[in-house]
């Protein structure tokens, strides 16, 4: 009996560790910083962030980030220790948003942010792992040609590049912030 129990305990132990490397895989990405090549893993060690926006949202991307920027500065002022926490801001328009205004884009929101770009096929099999919801609206009789109607969850990762949480009610941007901070 023994024997089976010690058994059961280790195929649940390898299953439980197979589960946790898979789960860190599947939101990984390769995508095109101004530094090069990076991926989850090239901030390993630190707070990661994960937004899907467009330089040229009109609405819901600057509203995001500054909440954000918001609730990260009330957390920095009430003495939390952000030098940690990056801020990926993943580009949804990869055809118009270039890679050194994107990141310029989001150095505007948060100091330690990076503009990231991924290619159009690469970018949907990451939306798909995501969840995150991105539909191009044709828009007639606008120079711009098009706009992107998307979802605007922020996605949370361990130091360690395991998705902990998302969110998607942004109303509680900073309380959930504090709870992650905290208890990761």
């Amino acid at each position: 009996m023994r024997f089976f129990f010690g058994f059961v305990v280790l195929i649940f132990l390898a299953g439980l560790g197979i589960w946790s490397v898979q789960k860190y895989k599947s939101y990984d990405f390769k995508a095109q910083t101004i530094q090069g090549e990076a991926s989850l893993h090239t901030f390993d060690g630190k707070y990661k962030i994960v937004y899907f926006g467009y330089m040229s949202c009109p609405d819901v991307c600057p509203a995001t980030l500054g909440m954000l920027q918001e609730a990260l500065d009330e957390l920095k002022a009430q003495g939390s220790d952000l030098s940690d926490v990056v801020v990926l801001f993943i580009t949804l328009d990869p055809k118009r948003d270039n890679i050194k205004a994107l990141d310029s884009y989001a150095k505007h929101f948060y100091a330690n942010a990076y503009g990231l770009r991924l290619g159009e096929h690469t970018l949907q099999a990451v939306l798909d792992r995501y969840g995150v919801k991105r539909e191009i609206v044709p828009l007639q009789n606008s120079k711009l040609g098009y706009s992107i109607s998307h979802s605007s969850s922020l996605y949370l990762f361990d130091k360690q590049g395991f998705l902990t949480n998302e969110i998607s009610n942004l109303a509680t941007i900073k309380e959930s912030l504090a709870d992650f901070f905290a208890n990761h």
